[in-house]
């Protein structure tokens, strides 16, 4: 754990490019980070998200094994984060029980939440998907964010959310103003 590094970085901060290697295991302490791909025609994905007391597990996994990212990663607020050296951590993964329990936790976790969304997109239609997002993510019936945001979280096209949302504006279930949702209904 000596040669760990601590590190602390403003929102909007990129964390992984696809394709570089992970040369440090990650572990978040405080604040939010996704994991997202990104299309050839530049359209977002998000595949998760990271919070306090959690980790990236395709950055672990990397690291495990040695490889390139095949993601990217941002941090959505300010971060800290413990930053082990790739070599370090498979050291430590080999040498505690504990760290392998953790590490293959965290990695059944992530991947049950991946399974969930390639459920969610084969099987719900964008506007289920939709407004079950607004309900999840806003707080005391407001969200605020953007349309693209919402496109890149959800994985399809701003124009498609932005007409999803005066559709139910329309129907009375939402009111909109600058990124800004708010329920009107639940």
């Amino acid at each position: 754990m000596s040669s760990g590094q601590y590190q602390a970085l403003p929102a909007e901060t990129i964390l992984q490019l696809e394709g570089r290697p992970c040369n440090n295991a990650e572990f978040q302490l405080s604040g939010v980070k996704k994991n997202y791909k990104v299309t050839e025609d530049g359209r977002k994905i998000t595949l998760y998200e990271v919070g306090p007391g959690e980790v990236c597990i395709v950055n672990i996994v990397c690291s495990l094994s040695n490889s390139v990212n095949p993601t990217n990663s941002i941090s959505l607020t300010d971060i800290t984060m413990l930053s082990i050296p790739a070599k370090d951590f498979r050291e430590l993964v080999a040498k505690y029980e504990e760290m392998r329990t953790f590490i293959f936790s965290a990695i059944n976790q992530k991947f049950a939440s991946i399974i969930e969304l390639i459920k969610e997109i084969a099987f719900r239609s964008m506007d289920e998907r939709l407004f079950d997002y607004i309900v999840e993510k806003s707080e005391r019936g407001k969200l605020s964010t953007t349309h693209q945001r919402i496109a890149d979280d959800l994985g399809t096209a701003r124009e498609v959310i932005s007409r999803l949302l005066k559709d139910f504006e329309k129907k009375g279930m939402i009111r909109t103003s600058r990124n800004l949702i708010e329920l009107t209904s639940l």
